[in-house]
């Protein structure tokens, strides 16, 4: 059986980065249209409200992990992949082992967002003859009220309902990326990016594996924040995120403890726990014990990491002779940028071996 984070289908291909969706993204997100469709206390039409949302939220998490893969080649890491699922997005990078590389790549998300809602925020102040408010309120609504309008508020506090569908879009938009940048910033756990900008800030102080550590920490106290907002607001969504938050950090904390494993979500981060290795001391030996469920489960994962580890190292040493062929027939100018940062990458890791 494959890992489940692996039924995803690709979708696409940009920038030399790999574009997957998994299979459960279009599931929940039919299954919240079609229950805004069948909700016989909304009104007629409000399952194109949560088609449009739906969307922009796609396009949002999209973004989003694109500044991630360019802020992780940006300081010299790699990004092949990018995962959309219903709870974010994951990007899968190839990183220097470094507390500024791992900070760069992780406030590279929450940036984007920041961008869409300075341009968007912008647009609804200067662009209509209403001089509007950006939608950050949280708990804003974003589908019409039971006269077909969509509710904003202006400057003045006044709030008024719109059928304008440029508005509708600014508004739904800067929202959906507010949110966004909100719960990736403000919930200090894994996966999510203020756990890493957490355990980077606090990594040249106290040491990689103890910044990793409060950041685990920090993530399950959020997962009893989250979860508890589930009781209160009455909404399942809270529950599966806090679910995720306690999963990724369990998975951390299993792969700081055994440091043979990458992270079952977010980053990539192999690179940094085999240099982690090389710069701590080794550990004592201890009585061997027998495997639970979840160690066997991670030594499959391993030999697997270990087999497509092998795979690309073959591929990667082919490329190189293919390039170094190009460099002698048509000098080095004839190397893209993305081939040139291919290279040094690889003549580093040689170096470093």
């Amino acid at each position: 059986m494959r890992d489940p984070i692996t039924w995803s289908f690709p979708i696409g291909w940009l920038f030399g980065i790999t574009v997957r969706v998994h299979i459960l993204f279009p599931i929940v997100a039919i299954g919240l249209i079609w229950y805004q469709a069948a909700d016989k206390d909304t009104v007629p039409g409000a399952w194109i409200d949560a088609t449009m949302v739906m969307g922009l939220l796609f396009l949002t998490v999209f973004l989003h992990e694109l500044g991630h893969c360019f802020a992780a080649r940006r300081v010299n890491g790699e990004a092949s992949e990018i995962v959309l699922w219903p709870l974010g997005g994951l990007a899968n990078v190839d990183l220097p082992h470094s507390p500024k590389a791992h900070f760069v790549t992780a406030v590279g998300g929450p940036l984007v967002n920041l961008v869409i809602c300075f341009i968007t925020g912008a647009a609804l102040l200067f662009a209509f003859d209403t001089v509007l408010r950006p939608t950050w309120n949280p708990f804003w609504i974003p589908y019409r009220n039971d006269r077909g309008l969509v509710e904003l508020v202006s400057w003045d506090g006044s709030v008024f309902g719109t059928d304008n569908l440029a508005l509708i879009v600014l508004a739904r938009l800067f929202w959906v990326s507010w949110i966004t940048f909100l719960l990736n910033v403000l919930l200090i756990g894994f996966p999510l990016d203020g756990g890493r900008i957490f355990q980077a800030i606090l990594w040249p102080y106290v040491g990689y594996r103890q910044a990793t550590l409060y950041a685990i920490f920090a993530g399950f106290g959020c997962m009893l924040l989250v979860l508890l907002s589930s009781l209160v607001l009455k909404e399942v969504l809270p529950f599966f995120l806090g679910l995720y938050i306690y999963t990724a950090c369990k998975q951390e904390y299993i792969v700081l403890e055994t440091g043979s494993e990458e992270s079952m979500f977010g980053y990539d981060f192999s690179q940094g726990y085999t240099s982690l290795e090389r710069d701590e001391p080794p550990a004592e030996k201890r009585p061997r014990k027998r495997q639970n469920f979840i160690q066997r489960w991670l030594q499959r994962r391993a030999a697997r990491k270990l087999q497509r580890d092998q795979e690309r190292e073959q591929e990667e040493a082919r490329r190189v002779d293919e390039l170094l062929d190009k460099i002698q027939r048509f000098g080095k100018e004839s190397l893209t940028d993305e081939e040139q940062r291919f290279l040094k990458r690889y003549a580093d890791r040689m170096k470093n071996k």
